[in-house]
């Protein structure tokens, strides 16, 4: 498989080489797919808002000039996709849908149960956060962007994102208080920065449709 800095990957797929388009969707259909499923909570939309994304992705590629990753840069576009399916809905009324497996890791049955409930109680807990407050831990915990990648997805300075985040946790932790750990690092032990899911493109839908 061949290497691509992200500015030449995207000088290869407007020139419309094939394998460049296959390496495209290889390394990024999977996390956008994921971010899209925890942001809707729902795996059917989640596919659409997908395709959706890289559609437009594929369509605007020429503009791409580096300034961020290619990864920041396609986060910024589903989400966008995700809020223009939300203003339309205006309010999420799909039920939660846990799509982590929380024995992957090799638990035994005890200690997969404590995670799984801990799991269940956390995506509660933070699905009863207001809209703004659910998205940036979903960013930065669950599909670990860093603060500055955050502020270029969000559009906003990344002072106001670290602020965000903060009163986001200070919110989940009057939630779960005394009922889990620190709302951070249960975050992180459930998919967040010290340990990306073991999902892989193979466990994502199909992208020959894109």
């Amino acid at each position: 498989m061949k290497w691509w800095t992200d500015k030449l990957l995207a000088k290869r797929i407007v020139a419309g080489d094939r394998d460049a388009c296959e390496t495209f969707i290889r390394r990024h259909y999977a996390p956008i797919y994921r971010l899209l499923v925890r942001l809707c909570r729902d795996a059917d939309l989640a596919e659409d808002l997908t395709q959706e994304t890289f559609a437009a992705a594929w369509g605007n590629v020429a503009t791409y000039a580096g300034a961020s990753s290619l990864a920041t840069w396609l986060h910024r576009i589903a989400y966008r996709k995700f809020l223009d399916w939300r203003r339309a809905r205006r309010s999420l009324a799909i039920a939660d849908r846990d799509l982590d497996e929380v024995a992957s890791s090799g638990a035994g049955p005890v200690e997969a149960a404590v995670l799984d409930e801990e799991s269940c109680l956390l995506r509660r807990a933070i699905d009863r956060l207001p809209p703004a407050e659910r998205d940036v831990l979903v960013l930065h915990y669950l599909q670990g962007l860093s603060y500055r990648e955050m502020a270029c997805v969000l559009d906003e300075p990344c002072g106001t994102v670290k602020w965000r985040t903060s009163l986001a946790l200070n919110n989940l932790r009057d939630q779960l208080k005394g009922q889990l750990d620190e709302p951070s690092t249960l975050a992180e032990r459930h998919g967040g920065r010290r340990a990306i899911h073991r999902e892989t493109i193979a466990a994502a839908p199909s992208s020959a449709g894109l």
